[in-house]
């Protein structure tokens, strides 16, 4: 965040408009802001501070304190701030709580604390004019709450030493922002989540066996076990006797059926003995009917006269018991008439019941009808439980969409910042490819001259061994020379020699004696051979010189080539060691980088990020009707249930089934109708018995008259019969009448005769054959065989119950045995899975090992680096005394572990606490730490840019070296691309630095002049 432009409007001490344009300072300045004491350096930087966030930079002091008792009344207090963040440019209003003069009327009214963020990078787009919405935006945008703003990025007076004496936990807090670290936080929540869950689970399994032991009735596994292994063995005594019981039923059954059928035979011999006693008995009369048949024979010849009287006599006789017959049956049917009267009477008597019964019908229909509405509300109910889970469901699957669009969302807008950062970096990498370019050059200077020098070098020894060549040919030629020059001389002395004579004087030496006078060698040398080899020795000579001059040269051109060599690597220091080839993938790399960053569409990606949110807030709407569908189900049901429970109050609950009402509605129908069936068949049958007398009376009148014609006809037929019976050979009229017989019973008798042969022949061989098989057979007793299937069905029924008493209770605890190890093999599963991920969670969590937390154990990490780029400046500024490191040691639980400092002191080689410091030394190092912090964040880029450092006062705390070495740290700090502001009313720094806003005070309120 670079401030452009700050505006302030009857604020602290400035009872005016005071205007700071921040540009005018230049591209990354460092400047002072100069004034004495009270003048209001300080609020600038609440300005800033309270513009962006709503608070100072002290905060002891409120916004609404902040107005300037010094403007007039009609002035209101009004911060603007405009400032650069990640190639855009924002404006931020602020006015606090405040007491301005009334629109109407006198006195003042009470306007509260407004706010408002607008973005102005091309047109001015409001962002948010809701008051505690724009801070939150001024966070999400820099990245820094107004703590961490304060503690990284304006070091306020008296509170410089904040973020370097912050406890772990505060210094947590800021480096997890600042770093963006959550990730690692939310790595602990989630394994602390999931240890947590799977712990639950496992409990939750130890209770349902604790459950499933209390359902068989134990209190341990090892119980259960021996309650199976007695029931096991009740169970198989059970089976066995169970077994025995039912053998001997089996058995009984058996024997019964044998002595049933055994009694049957005895049965059906007695038949057959009293059957066959029966027809013998019949032999008289079987003879006698033959006898009979025979005269019945002869009494058929003169039948006929006998008929026709019988005839007449049958005749008035039939109408004389017709007319006794009717009589009676008169007098019965009027006995009968009387008593389906007096019946009527009782189902006239029984039809009173017919209205209540009606009733009853009524009030069931009535009940069915209830019944129905209880079936159709619990149907309804049943379907508003269904459409409750299935938006339920629906709403589950919204919100999980509606996730993944902030996710998409958030990653979309997470690549677009990405991307303005990006692109951001586009000039950094234009200045780089052309620094790399005019490397590469260079690079490939040296390479050259590398290549020289080795070629020269690799050339010495060849032109050294060519010198020494030359001066061993020179020394060769010399040698010959001086070989050949001594031969010809001794050839000379040779000749001399041979003019010696024993005695006389040498003319060389002068010697008389002559002991080894030369001789002639075979080979003749001459002057010319000397000549020619002098010749030689002089061109050796030429070309040895020349070689040596030649290696000379070559040795001056090495020299001049190292010289050269020396110089460009100096020129480019570690940068002579990079090779051309890696240099020109790290430019490649470059072009590459910056063809991608002109490919990056940051209208296209914003667009994209306003599409998500639009998604994101259709899904809220949806999500919204879903929810009002839902309360508008849970309504209907409610309803529903609340209607149910009314409608099942109003039921018998004897009666709560349609099929039992329907039931008792067909019993009492079939009643009624039974009753109305017996009214009607008494009516009908009074009405019948009444037209039965009446005919009978006719009818006997008419068989009277039909009497008196049957006994005149009567007299004529007994004249005829008694003629004919005087001319047979019967004795009398009951003779004919015992002897006569008609055709049927004629062939009847003759029928029963041949039968009566025949079923005694039958029943004699019958009674043979059971004899012979009932032959030493003894008739059962069926009375105790049944006694005793009786007690013997009872002991197998007895026996039956047990074992299926048994068996019951025998399956329940094997099926309680069986879930407790299904729950232990579950709860297996859980106990590995809780190896895995409570380790991960006890690890992540710091409670073993060095016992810091993962994401303390990252942010030590990053203090390291921190504490490394801090350490080189306060280094710097200590003149090599104080380097600033992590505490690592000494610790009282677990609470300060990780991100502690401590100083080491170069004096004494030991550590101390930092709080230990003097106030000018607390100072640099405070500085040091916040400078290396602003280092660090920019080199990992999180999306947090520190590129604004405003320092309040310290300075004065330091001796004139110190503050020489401080301002040059922050010259280089500045030289990086970073806006430092220091606020002192130091005179040396008022001397050495040129860019100035000077403050100055006056009665009618102080005023900002920018010098420089």
């Amino acid at each position: 965040m670079t401030p452009l432009k700050l505006t302030m409007q009857a604020f602290g001490p400035f009872a005016h408009t005071a205007q700071i344009d921040f540009t005018r300072l230049g591209r990354h300045p460092l400047f002072l802001i100069n004034g004495p004491t009270g003048s209001g350096k300080t609020s600038i930087l609440d300005a800033i501070c309270f513009a962006l966030y709503g608070e100072t930079t002290g905060n002891e002091r409120q916004g609404s304190q902040m107005r300037s008792d010094l403007a007039s009344a009609d002035t209101p207090t009004e911060i603007i701030l405009t400032f650069a963040l990640h190639d855009k440019i924002y404006r931020v209003t602020r006015s606090p709580e405040q007491q301005v003069p009334k629109s109407r009327g006198e006195g003042t009214t009470v306007r509260k604390h407004s706010a408002a963020l607008y973005d102005i990078t091309d047109a001015e787009k409001l962002i948010t004019a809701k008051t505690a919405q724009v801070k939150t935006d001024v966070t999400a945008l820099i990245g820094l709450n107004d703590t961490q703003f304060r503690q990284v990025m304006v070091l306020p007076q008296g509170q410089f030493r904040e973020l370097l004496l912050a406890s772990s936990k505060d210094r947590e807090a800021i480096f997890g922002q600042l770093f963006q670290t959550d990730i690692y936080k939310k790595i602990e929540f989630a394994l602390k989540d999931k240890a947590s869950d799977i712990s639950q689970a496992k409990n939750e399994f130890d209770n349902q066996i604790r459950g499933a032991l209390q359902v068989a009735g134990v209190t341990s596994e090892q119980a259960l076990d021996e309650q199976q292994t007695a029931f096991a063995r009740q169970l198989e005594a059970a089976r066995h006797q169970e077994q025995n019981a039912l053998s001997a039923l089996n058995q009984l059954k058996s024997e019964i059926q044998k002595a049933q059928a055994l009694n049957q035979g005895f049965d059906r011999f007695s038949q057959a003995q009293s059957a066959l006693n029966t027809h013998l008995e019949q032999s008289a009369h079987m003879a006698a009917k033959q006898q009979q048949l025979d005269t019945a024979r002869n009494a058929a010849k003169i039948q006929l006269p006998y008929v026709n009287r019988v005839n007449a006599a049958k005749q008035a006789d039939e109408f004389q018991q017709k007319i006794i017959t009717q009589e009676k049956a008169r007098d019965t049917a009027q006995t009968e008439q009387q008593r389906k009267q007096i019946a009527l009477d009782a189902a006239t008597e029984q039809a009173k019941l017919l209205p209540e019964l009606t009733k009853t019908v009524y009030q069931l229909d009535s009940l069915t009808t209830k019944l129905a509405e209880k079936q159709a509300l619990e149907a309804k109910i049943a379907e508003h439980i269904s459409q409750k889970q299935k938006l339920e469901t629906t709403q589950t699957q919204y919100i999980a969409h509606k996730e993944k669009l902030l996710r998409e969302a958030e990653q979309a807008r997470q690549a677009f910042e990405k991307a303005q950062t990006e692109v951001a970096e586009k000039p950094v990498i234009d200045a780089d490819i052309a620094r790399m370019q005019r490397l590469a050059t260079d690079l490939n200077q040296l390479e050259t001259l590398r290549k020289q020098h080795q070629q020269a070098l690799e050339q010495t020894p060849q032109k050294t061994a060519a010198v020494e060549q030359a001066q061993q040919d020179f020394t060769a030629a010399q040698q010959q020379a001086d070989r050949l020059e001594m031969q010809w001389h001794s050839a000379q002395a040779a000749i001399l020699a041979q003019k010696l004579h024993p005695g006389e004087a040498c003319p060389v030496c002068g010697s008389c004696d002559h002991p080894s006078p030369a001789v002639l060698t075979e080979t003749e040398v001459t002057k010319a051979h000397i000549q020619q080899a002098r010749t030689e020795q002089q061109q050796a000579w030429q070309h040895a010189h020349q070689c040596s001059a030649q290696l000379d040269q070559h040795q001056t051109l090495i020299t001049q080539t190292e010289q050269r060599l020396n110089e460009l690597t100096t020129q480019l220091g570690e940068q002579a060691s990079m090779q051309p080839a890696q240099l020109q993938q790290d430019l490649q790399a470059k072009h590459d980088r910056l063809q991608y960053l002109s490919t990056l569409n940051l209208e296209q990606m914003t667009q994209a990020v306003t599409t998500l949110n639009q998604r994101c807030e259709a899904g809220d709407s949806k999500l919204t009707e879903l929810q009002q569908q839902i309360v508008a189900n849970d309504s209907r049901l409610s309803t529903s249930q609340e209607q149910l429970r009314q409608l099942s109050e109003s039921i018998d609950p004897k009666r709560d089934s349609v099929t039992k009402v329907n039931q008792e509605i067909a019993a009492t129908q079939q009643q009624i109708d039974t009753l109305n069936q017996t009214f009607t068949t008494a009516q009908t049958e009074l009405q019948q018995a009444t037209l039965t007398h009446a005919n009978l009376n006719s009818q006997i009148t008419t068989n009277q008259e039909l009497l008196q014609q049957a006994k005149t006809q009567l007299t004529v037929a007994e004249t005829e019969w008694h003629q004919a019976l005087a001319a047979s050979h019967f004795n009398d009229e009951q003779h004919y009448l015992d002897s006569q017989r008609t055709e049927q019973e004629i062939q009847r008798w003759q029928h029963e005769l041949d039968e009566f042969k025949q079923t005694q022949t039958r029943l004699e061989q019958t009674l043979a054959d059971l004899t012979a098989t009932l032959k030493d057979a003894q008739r059962p007793d069926l009375a105790a065989l049944d006694a005793t299937l009786t007690q013997t069905q009872q002991t197998y029924t007895d026996a039956r119950q047990q074992l299926d008493t048994i068996y019951s209770t025998f399956k329940r605890v094997e099926k309680v045995r069986q879930d407790i190890a299904q729950l232990h093999a579950q709860n297996a599963k859980l106990e590995q899975a809780y190896q895995v991920y409570g380790t991960l969670y006890d690890v992540a969590s710091g409670k073993t090992g060095s016992r810091i937390s993962l994401h303390r154990f990252v942010l030590g990490v990053l203090l390291d680096d921190v504490l490394i780029q801090a350490s080189q400046r306060l280094s710097v500024m200590s003149k090599g005394r104080y380097t600033l490191v992590r505490k690592t040691e000494g610790f009282k639980g677990i609470a300060g572990r990780g991100l502690d400092l401590v100083v080491e002191d170069g004096y004494t080689g030991k550590n101390r606490d930092v709080a230990t410091l003097s106030g000018g030394e607390s100072f640099m190092a405070a500085l040091a730490l916040a400078l290396g912090l602003s280092d660090v964040v920019q080199s990992y880029s999180g999306g947090i840019r520190l590129e604004t450092l405003f320092i309040d006062e310290g300075f004065g705390s330091l001796d004139p070296e110190s503050l020489d070495l401080a301002i040059q740290t922050l010259v280089d700090l500045q030289q990086t691309g970073r806006m430092i502001g220091i606020i002192s009313h130091v005179a040396d720094l008022k001397e050495q630095m040129a860019l100035r806003i000077d403050v100055e005070p006056a009665l009618t309120g102080s005023t900002v002049t920018i010098r420089g």
